[in-house]
């Protein structure tokens, strides 16, 4: 289902467009990264209504999602024998068992690197990387609101 979050308008006068997926009585939202002008929105069709390019762009894109949310159910019950709302999302947004994330693989780095400080590292190379590592997830909180992204996004 997706519907718009109107208490959240932008300046532009648009609404953010939220996706909700209810299974087993698990519900999981998430933010669909769309933006809609509500006069467009069609609260009972769950899109934006009208003939418009805009419109159509809009209804594109929720097909989309509502198709990759459809095959990460199928991924996850072929492969696993527990399913939740949860599980879907995160599968969508790409934060599965298989999937790793920038800044994991950043931390797994840094660990290795400190083990080599003073033999063939410097500390203030080691610190520098830190503050960078640090940058980075100021970054995705700043531009992306997440406090860490998939390395498949």
């Amino acid at each position: 289902m997706f519907c718009l979050k109107k208490n959240e308008l932008r300046p532009d006068g648009k609404a953010p467009v939220m996706g909700r997926i209810t299974f087993n009585g698990t519900i999981a939202q998430f933010s669909c990264k769309l933006n809609v002008i509500p006069s467009l929105w069609d609260t009972k069709a769950n899109r934006a209504s009208g003939k418009s390019i805009e419109a159509q762009k809009i209804n594109r894109k929720l097909d989309n999602i509502r198709t990759q949310i459809g095959k990460q159910y199928q991924r996850i019950s072929d492969k696993d024998n527990f399913v939740s709302a949860e599980k879907i999302k995160n599968g969508y947004l790409g934060f599965g068992d298989e999937y790793r994330t920038l800044l994991s693989i950043a931390d797994e780095f840094y660990e290795q690197y400190a083990k080599r400080v003073g033999k063939d590292r410097t500390e203030g190379s080691y610190e520098q990387m830190l503050i960078n590592r640090k940058r980075m997830e100021l970054f995705l909180g700043d531009r992306y609101n997440l406090s860490d992204i998939p390395i498949k996004k």
